[in-house]
């Protein structure tokens, strides 16, 4: 099996774009967390909109992936 790379960006901010969790880190939890929000599995969290259009959807998560990705 090959190895499993995992992914953080951490910030003692509690304003960090893309943290759903509110916790300062974002990483695969917060992409889980939002997708089950776009899927309708989980309540709406305001910072989960990241461009700001006023809906939560799949654009959402590439935005965050994104975020994760270029740190």
């Amino acid at each position: 099996m090959g190895t499993v790379q995992y992914y953080a960006v951490a910030c003692e901010d509690s304003s960090l774009t893309g943290d759903l969790k509110d916790d300062g880190f974002i990483n695969v939890l917060v992409v889980v967390l939002l997708v089950n929000i776009v899927l309708g599995y989980a309540d709406p969290i305001d910072a989960g909109d990241l461009n700001g259009d006023g809906v939560l959807n799949v654009i959402d998560v590439v935005a965050l992936v994104n975020i994760i990705l270029n740190g």
